[in-house]
């Protein structure tokens, strides 16, 4: 194989592996409440599986968070799902699938339980866990780098409490509890971070709850480079390195209609020079085109005319050429009777369409 194409192929292959290793989940914590468990073949257990598949399919046609309900009296499970704001409809079905399956395989057989990946959560209970703010369980994680000497410390701190603070505003006032952001710092000093509530909750109730989680960091991650506090109605992270989606542009604004032309005067020569300009271009263009298409049109016929010569040329040529040969071959009869001896019998050889063939003396 060409060395180009094995190139190509490599390329290719590196590039989708790095597209799929970008998209895989990263798991953060899972809890399990051990103060009650279920059967296999009970109707608990049978009603636990409708609601996740259930929670699927909503998955499917939802934004980014659904709960749901199944069963009566002690064998009723409520369960909900919730992506982070930034997260694509597939990639949110694709983090609900997993989850679903993973939480019954670190969670066999309780009644209560709840699973973070980087991308959803996701957790069910034998008691309503809707509309309800719930901060337990909570789960720390944290990055394993320090700031270090190079950052201060005291400075870094400050900015991320003043990043919180304006993410927990705009997740208040957000329809989906969700805010992502910055601190537009240089890359050496910036910190991203995102916070977000169930939308169940009230706003107050989720800026109460967000609140609590960033007064969790000092607990969670000093000294830390990044952060993760996870509870069941709000999460936050901040890292030093951009780890959500970020939004698209915004459109450039629309172009104000022009004012009109202000009429020309001889105190304003620019003016003057610019309606100029416009006039040039907009007499030169057809004209352009005009003499282009007037000059193609005259080598045309220059052309096939002199084709044409050419071509009558060379037939009058041929013609001239046939009666000079045809000239050639006239006689007088004198020369032709003293050839053939007076046309004698002993001369003649044969009979032709025309007459008599005679041989002729030199």
């Amino acid at each position: 194989m060409d060395y180009s194409i094995w190139l190509s192929v490599c390329y290719t292959v590196i590039l989708y592996s790095s597209l799929i290793a970008a998209q895989q989940l990263e798991y953060r914590y899972h809890f399990c409440t051990d103060n009650s468990t279920y059967t296999a073949n009970s109707s608990f257990a049978s009603n636990l599986n409708a609601t996740l598949s259930s929670l699927y399919e909503n998955a499917s046609r939802s934004d980014d968070f659904g709960s749901i309900s199944v069963g009566k009296n002690s064998d009723r499970v409520f369960a909900l799902f919730q992506c982070r704001g930034d997260d694509s409809p597939e990639s949110c079905r694709g983090c609900i699938k997993t989850a679903r399956e993973e939480i019954k395989i670190r969670c066999p057989n309780y009644k209560e339980a709840i699973i973070w990946y980087d991308r959803c959560m996701l957790r069910y209970s034998n008691r309503s866990i809707f509309s309800v703010t719930e901060e337990w369980p909570k789960a720390y994680m944290w990055n394993p780098n320090d700031i270090g000497n190079a950052i201060d410390q005291n400075q870094f701190n400050s900015n991320l409490v003043g990043l919180m603070n304006q993410l927990i505003s705009r997740a208040e006032s957000s329809s989906n509890f969700f805010a992502m952001g910055d601190t537009n710092g240089t890359a050496f000093n910036r910190i991203y971070g995102t916070v977000q509530c169930t939308p169940d909750i009230s706003p107050s109730e989720c800026r109460k709850c967000l609140s609590s989680r960033v007064s969790d960091i000092p607990s969670c991650c000093s000294g830390k480079l990044g952060g993760n506090v996870l509870t069941p109605s709000c999460i936050i992270r901040f890292e030093t390195y951009p780890f959500y989606t970020a939004p698209p542009a915004p459109p450039p604004p629309a172009n104000s209609p022009s004012p009109p032309t202000p009429p020309r005067t001889s105190s304003n020569p620019s003016g003057e020079r610019k309606a100029s300009s416009r006039t040039i271009l907009y007499i030169s263009v057809p004209t352009s085109a005009f003499a282009v298409l007037f000059f193609s049109i005259c080598y045309y016929c220059y052309v096939h005319k002199k084709a044409k010569k050419e071509n009558s040329a060379m037939k009058g040529g041929n013609v001239e050429d046939e009666i000079s040969s045809v000239q050639s071959l006239q006689f007088q009869l004198g020369t032709i009777e003293a050839a053939t001896n007076n046309f004698a019998e002993e001369n003649k050889i044969g009979k032709g369409g025309f007459g008599d063939v005679y041989r002729v003396r030199s």
